[in-house]
């Protein structure tokens, strides 16, 4: 019994804030006290961070301090095709590594390795200078773009190859030469044989890559100077 009276004091102390954060975007205008419960319940704090103009009692109007649906949409479209083009170009590179034999396949894997131990801020005045160079000739590609954004994004796959190629290595080659015999290019036997089998580790790198470009933030502050382009 009185180890239950604690989970229930610490469970409170943990939730009674939350309760009271969540009670005070319900008040009216600017008031920080009052009960947990509003007595009269406004949504004009959840319109405002929506990006949303509230009227007030007055006429006048109130416009969004900030474009947050507009940093949000540019936010998921951008780790959106960033971790499909990781997956694409993890995928395909896994599959070299793990099926195929060329010199220096060790050494490329080492050295990838060891790139990615190396954080980006490390290479941000070179990443800068790259990207105001390419977007000279691809200005798609260039600063302050989307597509300059996620170009740079596919620099850190290697850990992905890692993953997906240990994975490949999981799965008995036997398959793809059984594919092979009943006349299956090699790319048929990676399509409809490998990819089906490899759905798990796909998606977790899929996952994975989506957090990491919604949460990372020197790159993104260092190309985009106009957070609020839409391409």
């Amino acid at each position: 019994m009185g180890n239950t009276h604690r989970y229930v004091a610490f469970l409170s102390l943990i939730i009674f804030p939350l309760l009271m954060i969540i009670a005070i975007s319900f008040r009216e205008g600017n008031f920080a006290t009052g009960s947990l419960i509003p007595e009269n319940p406004s949504l004009e704090h959840w319109k405002l961070a929506l990006g949303f103009s509230v009227t007030n009692a007055d006429g006048s109007v109130t416009p969004p301090p900030f474009p947050v649906l507009t940093w949000l949409w540019n936010s998921i479209k951008v780790a959106g095709i960033s971790s499909i083009l990781i997956v694409c170009l993890s995928t395909t590179s896994a599959y070299a590594f793990a099926r195929m034999r060329f010199k220096g396949k060790s050494t490329i894997l080492k050295a990838m390795m060891i790139f990615q131990m190396f954080p980006a801020v490390l290479a941000l005045v070179a990443i800068y200078a790259l990207f105001d160079k390419l977007g000279q000739y691809i200005p798609f590609l260039g600063l302050n773009t989307h597509g300059g954004l996620i170009f740079s994004y596919l620099g850190g796959i290697a850990l992905h190859v890692w993953t997906i190629k240990g994975y490949f290595e999981t799965i008995d080659g036997s398959l793809e030469e059984a594919a092979a015999l009943d006349g299956a290019t090699p790319w048929q036997a990676f399509r409809l044989v490998l990819l089906p089998l490899s759905v798990p580790i796909l998606a977790v790198v899929f996952i994975l890559s989506f957090i990491m470009v919604v949460g990372e933030v020197p790159v993104a502050s260092l190309l985009l100077s106009d957070v609020t382009r839409t391409h």
